[in-house]
């Protein structure tokens, strides 16, 4: 997989195996399950029993722009995805600039999503071994793998 800038506004990911595509494909729906991630998408403003004022504005006023915000997020990447010439038999995906924050904010809530609905550990997340695709946990790995890798490239591609 490659990412090669196209124009002055647009990226393009290109080379894409068949399974990093699936991978793709899955990332709004996957970054959408936020039952089991609660706590780390929207983590406790303050730690300890005290400041509760705070917490009840944090929950009415902040929560729910973080929540509009990661949806936003997820309805661009499903729309970079499902743009015409933009998905080329799952091989080229092509990227607006402007939408690199999205692309961002979308593949981290998917990663902290499949931490979560997966139990890892750091001990798990090291890359130390490869892991073993041939079972739920082991594609889940190099899932979150993969989404990082593609965090490092759209980072690199922003700076």
């Amino acid at each position: 997989m490659r990412l090669r800038r196209t124009s002055t506004d647009s990226w393009k990911l290109r080379d894409i195996h068949p399974l990093l595509a699936t991978f793709l494909t899955e990332l709004p729906k996957v970054a959408a399950r936020h039952k089991k991630a609660q706590a780390r998408l929207y983590p406790d403003p303050i730690g300890g029993a005290a400041h509760a004022e705070f917490r009840r504005d944090w929950k009415e006023h902040v929560r729910p722009e973080l929540e509009r915000l990661f949806a936003s997020s997820r309805d661009i990447v499903a729309r970079d995805l499902s743009a015409p010439g933009g998905h080329n038999h799952g091989t080229e995906v092509a990227i607006p600039c402007a939408h690199l924050e999205a692309w961002l904010n979308a593949l981290n809530q998917a990663r902290l999503v499949i931490v979560e609905e997966s139990n890892f550990t750091e001990a798990d997340l090291d890359h130390h071994e490869p892991p073993d695709l041939a079972t739920q946990r082991g594609l889940s790995l190099l899932k979150i793998h993969f989404y990082g890798h593609l965090q490092e490239l759209l980072i690199e591609a922003a700076g």
